[in-house]
């Protein structure tokens, strides 16, 4: 048996340099999975390729979180959508 981490931000600028042996060690303590957490719309992209390079392992988990700053009107649903229709395919090849 094993623990899943549903609340953790690998795509935090710590996580950049090391982030494989970081996966991979969080596998061999026999976590089961991670949720991994984006802050700021920027981190989608990198969370969604995280993902793609562990499917089974790394699970995404997207949105702003609320007291993050960031530019003026990149946090409007309107923009949020947008860019999640721009980095998540689904297998039909449909966007979502």
């Amino acid at each position: 048996m094993g623990a899943v981490d549903c609340h953790c931000h690998l795509a935090a600028p710590e996580f950049h340099a090391d982030i494989e042996s970081v996966l991979e060690d969080t596998k061999k303590a026999k976590v089961l999975a991670l949720v991994v957490v984006a802050e700021y719309l920027a981190d989608f992209e990198k969370i969604i390729q995280l993902s793609k390079r562990y499917p089974g392992f790394v699970f995404p988990c997207l949105g702003i979180h609320p007291v993050q700053t960031s530019p003026a009107g990149l946090e409007s649903s309107v923009t949020l959508k947008l860019r999640l229709q721009s980095c998540i395919h689904l297998p039909d090849g449909k966007s979502y």
